[in-house]
């Protein structure tokens, strides 16, 4: 009987956790907050700031994020980060993200005038927080 009592307060405990760990990971947002340039033109990166919202009352962990940066259709960066970062309960925590340019950016960027306003730019890719995978996908133009 004891066994039983036992067992039932363990799964329940195990399912508890579980969703718990869900709802974190699918109430958490990755907001894209911000985008700079650094490097210069021999070595450019570009800096993409992410705000981590975490609704929940549980402490979350990202442990990777990767994906892609395209202006209109065009890969112009890929970016990851494998570091495991902390995500306070009920809080923002800022994620830093070097990108790394494709091959000739700033030619690509300037003979096909992508730097005008209205310009398109899309961020895709996946982040890992507590072991399930949250997609990101932004869509912005240029003011």
């Amino acid at each position: 009987m004891k066994k039983n009592i036992l067992l039932a307060a363990a799964a329940a405990l195990g399912l508890w956790w579980v969703i718990r760990k869900s709802n974190l990971a699918t109430r958490s947002k990755l907001l894209l907050r911000k985008i700079s340039y650094t490097g210069g033109l021999r070595n450019p990166k570009l800096i993409l700031q992410f705000g981590v919202q975490n609704p929940s009352n549980a402490t979350g962990t990202i442990s990777a994020v990767t994906g892609e940066m395209y202006v209109g259709s065009e890969l112009i960066a890929d970016f990851s980060s494998f570091g495991e970062i902390k995500v306070a309960p009920r809080s923002e925590t800022t994620l830093n993200i070097t990108a790394t340019p494709s091959v000739g950016i700033l030619s690509l960027l300037t003979q096909k005038n992508w730097l005008k306003k209205g310009t398109k730019y899309t961020i895709k890719g996946t982040a890992n927080i507590d072991g399930l995978v949250v997609p990101i996908d932004f869509t912005r133009s240029l003011i």
